[in-house]
């Protein structure tokens, strides 16, 4: 499950954003700010795994903003 950084173009805001497992990425982002939709994940940051993939044995141990 990557995490993504989004980012608006329209108004600067920045966001993480989730896709999991089994899906395909929105092939448009809206913006929570300003309701845009020309968000983009940024290219030049890497996707980063959930908290839950960390573990070592696969176990939920921090507190996820996620959910």
């Amino acid at each position: 499950m990557p995490v993504l950084i989004v980012e608006c173009p329209d108004c600067g805001h920045r966001y993480e954003a989730l896709v999991l497992d089994g899906t395909t990425q929105p092939t448009s982002w809206h913006c929570s700010r300003c309701q845009g939709v020309r968000a983009q994940p940024r290219p030049d940051i890497p996707p980063r795994p959930h908290a839950w993939e960390d573990h070592p044995d696969g176990r939920h141990t921090v507190a996820c903003a996620c959910g």
